[in-house]
């Protein structure tokens, strides 16, 4: 194996889904943060340019109406006109754009109209226009809005850019308080791991060797063991086994993100094939068959499947897979375990059955920890199905079921494909 796959493992096997998670949660605050900030910034830019358009058009109003009581035609300030027209004569003011003054504004206080002020625009300029009329002579004072326009990009190119500033600070602070904030959190969930670690290796001993003395009391001769007691004997050794199974979930749980060999470059199919010839004894009449791809030879090199990650947590996902789909299948029943390419370089592992099956609605519940149908029916689920989920994820996968009562059930896994990894050609075993 290259240095660089190597690398590629380790770094991909760095981010575990309680680091993922507590990164979003820091994310997530991170940006409400901003958002908040953002939100703050935007109500007050906006208020700011109203206010600032607010007095750019009073004062405006102001300038065009000293102007008309108070101006010269001949002799205007820049950007503003004054035109003064008698009985229809033409226009007394200084040269102006081409329209004006404003004929309908004109005509209309010629015709007895209230002063009225309008916006009129012309070849890209706007202009403010005020026109009243007294007695015979007819006034307009004619603005051109400009500056003032340009006085509102500049506020708001400048209020844009303080906002961009204040929101990238806003993230950079929002950032470090969710770390902060967050970093009670990841000591918990350490901390929780480390307990359920250290009370699982505390609980296996004495419970291997209960399970052990119980085994060797019901091997005794039956003149020894009353038949009642050896049925209780019997139902004593099958609770320790699965007590014995349970604490070797939690052992794998606790360890699953702390494995040192985390970073390798498995083989897929490899575990798959040591899965199921470990599965055989208790197929009991089963068939179980194998598809690795469309290989002809198992011991083929082009048949490997290769994936970053451990092989103990996921020869253990498949086990729990295997085991799930002979609990729920019949004795006559068929179940299949086949591995191929998938799309966006990945490696689908699947398990079929024609057993039981499960209400599609259960498809999520069945992978929480000790969760329970939320259907009428003796359906329980364990830890196996949630602790093949959260291997699945540590590989930066992902696993999902199918199924319909009395139709079997469908397990999916999806893990991305090493960079290592050959093109396979298929191989299919089956055995009963």
């Amino acid at each position: 194996m290259s240095r660089t796959a190597m690398t590629l493992g380790r770094r991909r096997s760095a981010v575990t889904p309680e680091r993922r998670m507590l990164a979003r949660a820091t994310a997530v605050l991170a940006c409400r943060i901003a958002a908040g900030f953002l939100a703050a910034l935007t109500l007050l830019g906006f208020s700011i340019y109203r206010v600032v358009l607010t007095e750019q058009h009073n004062q405006a109003r102001q300038q065009l109406e000293f102007e008309l009581a108070f101006g010269n035609p001949d002799q205007t300030t820049p950007c503003l006109w004054l035109f003064e027209i008698v009985d229809g004569q033409t226009p007394r003011g200084r040269a102006a754009p081409e329209g004006l003054p404003l004929a309908s504004a004109v005509a209309a206080a010629r015709d007895g109209a209230p002063p009225k002020r309008t916006s009129w625009a012309s070849h890209g300029a706007v202009y403010d226009v005020l026109t009243v009329r007294h007695g015979d002579v007819v006034r307009q004072a004619v603005l051109d809005t400009w500056y003032q326009q340009a006085d509102l990009d500049h506020l708001v190119r400048a209020l844009v850019l303080v906002g961009l500033l204040g929101v990238g600070a806003a993230t950079i602070v929002g950032a470090e308080v969710g770390r902060r904030s967050i970093a009670p959190l990841g000591d918990a969930l350490a901390k929780q791991r480390r307990f359920v670690a250290d009370a699982s290796h505390e609980l296996r001993t004495p419970l291997t060797r209960l399970h052990t003395r119980a085994q060797l009391l019901l091997r005794k001769p039956a003149e020894q063991v009353p038949e009642p007691l050896a049925k209780e004997l019997g139902a004593l050794v099958r609770a320790a086994g699965e007590l014995n199974e349970l604490i070797e979930d939690l052992l794998v749980s606790a360890a699953l993100h702390n494995d040192p060999e985390r970073s390798r470059i498995v083989d897929l199919a490899a575990l798959a094939l040591e899965a199921a010839e470990a599965e055989r004894p208790r197929l009991n009449g089963r068939t179980l068959e194998v598809e690795i791809g469309d290989c002809e030879a198992a011991a083929d090199a082009a048949c490997a499947f290769l994936v970053n990650g451990a092989d103990s947590p996921l020869r253990r996902m498949i086990a729990t897979l295997l085991d799930n789909a002979i609990g729920h299948t019949e004795a006559s029943g068929r179940i299949r375990l086949r591995i191929r390419s998938a799309d966006r370089g990945l490696v689908e592992l699947e398990v079929t059955d024609d057993g039981t099956g499960f209400d599609q609605a259960d498809s999520e519940r069945i992978f929480e920890r000790f969760a329970q149908s939320g259907h009428p029916g003796p359906h329980r689920f364990g830890l196996g199905l949630a602790l093949a989920r959260e291997i699945a994820a540590d590989h930066a996968g992902t696993i999902r079921a199918e199924s319909r009562p009395g139709r079997g059930a469908i397990f999916t896994v999806r893990l991305p494909a090493a960079k290592a990894a050959v093109e396979p050609t298929p191989v299919t075993q089956a055995s009963s």
